[in-house]
């Protein structure tokens, strides 16, 4: 077990129920009974629920090799279905060049969890093709992208409209120099900021919710960031919301 707010056996039941509902979907999609209209809001449900399924499995204790079935299928479905239905809406219900909070974090953990996991250029890429159909750009998600992808050209300037002040200080360490000067400011957006800043996410607060919705809270990106700088990440790995394992697993394998 990882997790440190609910046991085994929550988890054990709360995949069991997601990956018998992803199955019927898939069930009724497959069998023509869900109508066309509403096939890609399914299937953009079904990617929110593939993450949460890895974020459960991790939060249980599971090795990170048995995240990837999850990975892949969740790498699938945006590359299909992502592309062009999850941007933002402005006041003027203009369509925006980036992603809401939601959408934002999903891609996030995506390209985190793809650099961690070590997957292929050729999934990782299937990513990369989303958000430059989108025409996304951000700093975070090029960051990580380009230490998977190092030949992509560079960002010159993000694309936000309707600005968001979030994720500060991991960005910030993404662009220091000094090791021990990012160290810091990962470790300070772990304990004050994280979490906090997600207040207005769907997940948030979630495990004091009735009806079983939690998988677990895990900041993937800051694990993303210490792993690409080759940072030490001793003064934070056991933070609750660190997941120092996959931190581990990618070293193990470079």
């Amino acid at each position: 077990m990882r997790d440190q707010i609910k046991d085994k056996s929550y988890f054990v039941t709360f995949l069991s129920k997601l990956e018998n509902l992803d199955r019927q979907t898939e069930e009724k999609i497959a069998s023509g009974s869900v109508k066309p209209d509403r096939v890609l809001p399914a299937r953009l449900s079904m990617i929110n629920s593939l993450i949460r399924r890895i974020s459960a499995k991790y939060s249980s204790g599971m090795s990170p090799d048995q995240l990837l079935k999850e990975y892949f299928e969740a790498t699938d479905l945006i590359s299909t279905y992502w592309p062009g239905n999850c941007k933002f809406i402005g006041k003027k219900r203009e369509i925006l060049d980036q992603y809401s909070l939601g959408n934002y974090d999903t891609m996030l953990w995506m390209f985190s969890l793809g650099y961690l996991l070590d997957v292929s250029i050729v999934q990782f890429e299937k990513l990369v093709n989303v958000i430059d159909q989108d025409q996304v750009k951000d700093k975070l998600f090029e960051f990580i992208t380009s230490a998977k992808i190092p030949n992509r050209p560079k960002l010159k300037e993000e694309s936000y409209k309707h600005g968001w002040k979030l994720f500060g200080k991991l960005r910030e360490a993404t662009e220091t120099e000094d090791k021990a000067k990012a160290e810091s400011l990962i470790k300070a957006f772990l304990e004050k900021d994280w979490y906090k800043e997600h207040k207005n996410a769907g997940w948030y607060d979630n495990h004091k919710g009735k009806h079983d919705t939690y998988s677990g809270y895990w900041c993937f990106e800051a694990a993303a960031v210490t792993c690409i700088k080759g940072l030490d990440d001793s003064t934070y790995r056991d933070q609750q919301y660190y997941p120092k394992d996959l931190a581990d697993y990618y070293r193990a394998n470079h």
